[in-house]
């Protein structure tokens, strides 16, 4: 963002509360009246839409609100006994491993669920509740999903394959799925 207004140019995209806004910056010096307005910006609704890129901004997101709006539900999903998923999806530069992994200065959603799942099983009583956490990681890039928890030369396999069961929904075959007792 800093770079263009530098160089005078105008954010393309813009965010503000469930909505995004992208406009063709293109088309905005045109006056010769070949161009659509419905051509010069486009609008989006979306359940949740954060604005991180200049955190002195007043609708900068910071990964704390980015964990209570989504972080806290999976967590009360976890707590409930149910398997939860927590899926990033965008091109290459969005924002998606800044969101999931964050930086050690200002951690992700991954870390803080993490800490939270084992935060919560220490708030229990000796002997009236255990719970079993196990994990698995995979990406998806370029239409090929990969398991991120395999090691070794598993890892540099062919693509894990996405399947259906009839009674419990999609699943990756094949996918590694790992027990932990912390966050670490």
């Amino acid at each position: 963002a800093h770079r263009e207004s530098v160089d005078g140019r105008r954010l393309a995209v813009q965010v503000e509360e469930k909505f995004v806004r992208i406009r063709n910056v293109k088309l905005d010096g045109r006056t010769d009246g070949a161009v659509d307005s419905r051509d010069k910006l486009l609008e989006f609704c979306f359940d949740y839409c954060y604005w991180s890129v200049d955190p002195a901004d007043p609708h900068y997101a910071s990964q704390e609100e980015v964990f209570q709006d989504l972080g806290v539900s999976v967590l009360a999903g976890a707590s409930e006994g149910y398997n939860v998923c927590l899926f990033a999806y965008g091109q290459t530069g969005s924002g998606k491993t800044y969101t999931m992994m964050g930086t050690p200065d200002s951690i992700g959603l991954t870390p803080r669920i993490c800490q939270g799942l084992f935060r919560s099983e220490d708030a229990f009583p000796d002997g009236q509740n255990s719970s079993r956490v196990e994990i698995s990681f995979l990406e998806i890039y370029n239409e090929r999903v990969r398991d991120l928890l395999r090691g070794g030369e598993q890892k540099k396999r062919a693509s894990l394959r996405v399947r259906e069961h009839p009674e419990k929904g999609p699943y990756v075959q094949d996918l590694s799925q790992h027990v932990v007792s912390d966050c670490k």
